[in-house]
Order: structure tokens, then C-alpha cells, then sequence
């Protein structure tokens, strides 16, 4: 994939973006594609050991899609906002690692939407794709009311990893964050449909409705989009979810020429 070229394609706000982060940070973003067969349009991923910054876009990708991973990396390496990461000693397996991806996509997405529609971008269709409204909020009642098996409720992600009650709890952790924080603005059809998925949702999956409502605790006890709340909310759903054996938090610090994450520190709390 061409830099200059999806540059050239890029709207001024977008540019202006890039250009203020690799300002910041003194990194050149590296843009590659993402494989054909990934149900993401786009993902961005910081390597420490290589001190490189790359963002992933698939044939879907749009300068929006830009714009969400580069506010991810500012929110990493410039603002100084808490990751989740291995710790010590520990054994390496995809399993974990998805499960805690999964916590931190759900956790950052709330403060990259936020910053997004502060910035301007049309919340409907932008900020909050399509497909989400027009597939999982459609699709996912529809299949929850025909009293489908969890193998065909549309919300499989994470099955074949073993986590898939922390896929399902997180889509209606999003869902009713989508409620609270813009429900204003969402258009009536698509209002409705995120009511109804909802509604639907705490019918047929009421295990996973529980774990949800505790998660959903954190966001009420802390403000995601400070620092401090947004790392408490991460240190304590991972804790829920018995991933701090495995991992703890951290944050990036630029030292010696580059950007390096340091091992998280602790057991099982940090402060």
C-alpha cells in the first residue's frame, strides 16, 4: 500500500491529524492492508521493539477509518492513556490475547468516538458505522427471538477462543453506552434499533446481561475519558475476566530515542 497515495486521498482534517501525531511523536505512520478476509476495515498497531507505527486498512477503509486509528496512537503515545500488556514469565497464547484485545477495544473505542465527534464527523455512518445499526443491532434480535443456538446469534467472535461470553457481554456493553451517550442524537430508526437490540438482548441472554450491567458499573464509576478513569476501567474489567494473571497495565514512555512499554508492575492491583 502506497503512502502517498492514501495520503492523496485523505480530507484536510485527516492530514492534519497525521501530521500533528508524527509531529509529536517523531514517527512516520506506515500504511499496509489488512488481509481479505478480516471482519475489520481497519487496525492500528504499535510495534516497541521495531519503534514503528502502522495502520491497517482494508478494501472497506475510508479516511474516517484513518482518522479512529490515528486517535488511537495519539491517545498511546502522545496523551500517555493506559494499555493492557503481558506480563512477566507469563506463556503467550492467541486465547488471552484476543480476550484482552477485546476489553481494550471496547474501553478506547468509547474515548476515540468521543474525540471523533468533537472533531466533526458525522456520528451516523461515520463514527458509528453502517453495518453496526443495519446488521448486528438488526440482525442480532431477529435471531435472539427465533431462539437460535449461540452458534448462530451473530455474535460468535470470540466462540472458537472460549471467550464468547465476554464477546456477547461486550455488545451490550457498547450498545448501552451508544444509549446513554448519544441516544439524542441518533435518528429514530436507528434509536429504535439499538433499544430493541437491547431490550431483546436482556430477554434471551440474561448470564451475559449480568456480567454487562457489572461492567457497565465501571463506566459509571469512572470517566472514561480522563486517564486515570479510562485505566481503572481497563485494570478492573480485566480483572472480572481473570485476565491479570496474564496481563497488567502499562503505558508507553519515550526514552532513549524511542517509545518503550514497560512491564506492568504488581499482582493483581495496580493504583
Amino acid at each position: 500500500m502506497n503512502r502517498d497515495n492514501v495520503i492523496g486521498r485523505l480530507r484536510p482534517s485527516v492530514k492534519n491529524l497525521l501530521s500533528a501525531i508524527e509531529g509529536n511523536t517523531g514517527l512516520q505512520v506506515r500504511f499496509e492492508s489488512l488481509p481479505r478476509r478480516s471482519y475489520v476495515v481497519a487496525e492500528y498497531r504499535f510495534d516497541p521493539i521495531h519503534n514503528t507505527a502502522t495502520v491497517f486498512l482494508g478494501d472497506g477503509g475510508e479516511d474516517v477509518d484513518v482518522a479512529h486509528e490515528l486517535t488511537h496512537m495519539k491517545l498511546e503515545l502522545v496523551e500517555g492513556y493506559h494499555v493492557l500488556a503481558w506480563r512477566r514469565n507469563v506463556v503467550v497464547t492467541s486465547r488471552v490475547e484476543t480476550a484482552f484485545g477485546r476489553v481494550r477495544a471496547y474501553v478506547d473505542d468509547e474515548v476515540v468516538h468521543a474525540r471523533l465527534v468533537e472533531d466533526g464527523y458525522e456520528l451516523e455512518g461515520e463514527v458509528l458505522r453502517h453495518q453496526l445499526f443495519d446488521d448486528v443491532y438488526t440482525n442480532v434480535p431477529r435471531y435472539l427471538e427465533q431462539y437460535h443456538p449461540r452458534s448462530e446469534d451473530g455474535m460468535t467472535h470470540l466462540d472458537s477462543a472460549g471467550y464468547g461470553d465476554l464477546c456477547r457481554s461486550s455488545f451490550l456493553v457498547q450498545a448501552e453506552l451508544i444509549l446513554e451517550s448519544y441516544g439524542q442524537d441518533l435518528s429514530r430508526d436507528r434509536l429504535e434499533r439499538v433499544k430493541h437490540f437491547i431490550e431483546t438482548f436482556r430477554a434471551h441472554r440474561d448470564q451475559e446481561a449480568v456480567k454487562a450491567d457489572e461492567i457497565l458499573g465501571f463506566f459509571k464509576r469512572y470517566d472514561v475519558q480522563s486517564v486515570e478513569g479510562h485505566k481503572q476501567i481497563l485494570l478492573q474489567w480485566a480483572e472480572m475476566e481473570h485476565l491479570d494473571r496474564f496481563v497488567g497495565i502499562s503505558a508507553y514512555r519515550f526514552q532513549g530515542g524511542a517509545f518503550i512499554l514497560p512491564w506492568p508492575k504488581g499482582g493483581r492491583s495496580v493504583a
